[in-house]
């Protein structure tokens, strides 16, 4: 039997820009064809003793945002709001190691035989995040490869439009839905897979 695809939408909380000076907080997953089936995953900080560098304030303040309230408290020192968002990680979290074979094992688990592939928006954030963890510290190749599909490109090729055009009011004009973007991963990957699975059947619905 041929296999088909599962998509799942991913979507990726972190200290700072890139992976290794920081570090990944949380991960968000969900199937795009039913984005009621998903995970979330706290990671506790990995520490790189030579490559770590300090925390982001305003990554962290957009991390905040996802978390209980009373975290980041506006007009407190940027250093005591980062100390406390980083405790709430350190407490709560489990170790990345565990989280990253959490999460291979959901993936095989809900794709079985078929293909998984992730999107994401921009892709190449979350991808960045989740493949350089999973080499570094699992020391292979994580489940669903090189396979990433980019919203932002998907809506480009379905409605004709340049990327200047492909914002997520866009996405949210043509495709709304109930799910809030609150930057907690999996409500974030709930709307977004949304939006993919709704963008896929308008695709299919025009094809001749």
């Amino acid at each position: 039997m041929a296999k088909s695809t599962v998509y799942f939408s991913i979507d990726v909380e972190a200290s700072g820009a890139i992976p290794g000076p920081w570090w990944m907080c949380s991960i968000g997953i969900c199937r795009t064809d039913d984005v009621q089936r998903g995970l979330r995953l706290i990671l506790q900080p990995l520490v790189i003793e030579g490559l770590s560098l300090a925390d982001n304030p305003r990554a962290m303040e957009v991390v905040a945002k996802g978390l209980p309230p009373g975290l980041w408290v506006q007009g407190d020192a940027d250093e005591d709001n980062v100390r406390r968002v980083r405790a709430w990680f350190e407490t709560n979290g489990q170790s990345p190691v565990s989280a990253l074979q959490e999460l291979d094992l959901w993936i095989r688990a809900e794709a079985g035989a078929d293909r998984a592939v992730i999107i994401g928006s921009p892709v190449t954030f979350d991808f960045m995040w989740l493949y350089w963890y999973w080499q570094h510290l699992m020391g292979s190749m994580p489940v669903f490869g090189f396979s990433g599909l980019d919203l932002r490109s998907y809506f480009m090729g379905s409605h004709g439009v340049g990327f200047l055009g492909t914002g997520k009011e866009r996405y949210l004009k043509h495709y709304p839905n109930e799910h809030a973007h609150t930057h907690d991963p999996l409500d974030d990957a709930r709307q977004q897979g949304q939006i993919w699975a709704d963008m896929m059947r308008a695709r299919e619905r025009r094809a001749p």
